[in-house]
């Protein structure tokens, strides 16, 4: 048990930290719920996120949103707590979703009782250069354990090689550490062979749901979208006069998805786009990435399959009726 608690703790390292520390090191629109909940989870179901950074957070919060009679829960270390909370504020007084449940990853006891009242699983981790424990996976989906789970979505990364190199690396270095660039891509593979073999030893099915460089991720000036993580964020994200990341959530709110691992990186433009904020191929909104896991839960057709998230030029987010067709079109492919 004590074991356990490490292992937890470990990959829910701190939500700053998510940016420059590696969780587990490895070697090198407000959404419709009756229509989203129809099919592989229902409007009370119980839904948990694990993971490190800023997406985690983002899905804990997107899930509590959409279906208001279940449960959406979080794993946190206790030193983060209140910086993920503010982060999931709904306004500036700090009002919360009131079914979402901030869990201290010490606290395994209460892991473990939600882990078998849990129907959907969501993973996720910002840091480029870090996956979840093949452990801890083990841990969260012991079939002793989770007696209710039908579906797992990961958040992984595109792995097939088209636009990197070595200007994209040398982006990675010289401009933002979280730029993706492929270079830890073998973690990747295995850490997908590892959650699809334990989503299947549960009799759950799983979605592998592929991102680039992650931006942004918040509600905008003025609370534009409070579905999204908090004003606060772009404070905490800033490395320079500059709130590079408003910018992008102010210009990019469009999504474009993809069936397979076919999206590529952003090659010879790689310098140009690090921490740019117009569309850009290789990037991927963090609203999008996580509205794209939570929205798959409701479908069928994601069922043990995988596609990426791009972005969009766009000022306002995909409506309800646009994500079913995006998802419709990728799908049908």
């Amino acid at each position: 048990m004590m074991f356990m608690k490490a292992l937890l703790l470990a990959v829910i390292t701190g939500l700053t930290g998510a940016f420059l520390i590696p969780a587990v090191s490895t070697t090198r629109s407000t959404t419709n719920t009756q229509q989203l909940f129809a099919t592989v989870v229902s409007d009370s179901s119980t839904i948990g996120t694990v993971g490190n950074g800023y997406t985690p957070v983002l899905l804990a919060k997107l899930s509590a949103l959409t279906h208001e009679k279940g449960k959406s829960w979080i794993i946190t270390p206790a030193a983060d707590v209140e910086m993920m909370k503010q982060l999931a504020a709904l306004d500036e007084f700090g009002k919360l979703p009131e079914n979402l449940e901030f869990v201290a990853a010490s606290d395994t006891d209460r892991v473990e009782e939600l882990l078998q009242e849990t129907d959907a699983l969501m993973v996720a981790i910002d840091d480029v250069d870090s996956v979840v424990d093949p452990s801890v996976i083990s841990y969260l989906l012991d079939p002793q354990k989770v007696n209710n789970l039908k579906r797992v979505v990961a958040m992984s990364r595109n792995l097939n090689g088209d636009g990197m190199g070595m200007l994209v690396t040398a982006s990675k270095r010289a401009a933002n550490a979280q730029v993706w660039d492929n270079s830890n891509a073998a973690a990747y593979r295995s850490f997908e062979t590892n959650l699809k073999d334990a989503a299947k030893n549960c009799g759950a099915d799983w979605t592998i749901v592929r991102a680039g460089t992650l931006k942004g991720g918040a509600c905008g000036e003025n609370n534009l979208y409070p579905q999204y993580l908090a004003e606060s964020f772009y404070d905490i994200t800033k490395n320079d006069i500059l709130k590079w990341q408003l910018l992008f959530d102010c210009n990019i709110r469009g999504v474009k998805l993809r069936k397979g691992d076919v999206m590529s990186g952003p090659g010879v433009k790689a310098v140009f786009t690090a921490t740019g904020s117009e569309e850009h191929v290789g990037d991927s909104s963090r609203s999008g990435v996580a509205e794209a896991m939570v929205r798959s839960l409701a479908r069928e057709d994601t069922e043990n399959v995988d596609f990426g998230v791009g972005t969009v030029a766009s000022r306002e987010p995909p409506s309800d009726e646009e994500w079913s067709q995006m998802f419709e079109q990728c799908l049908s492919n």
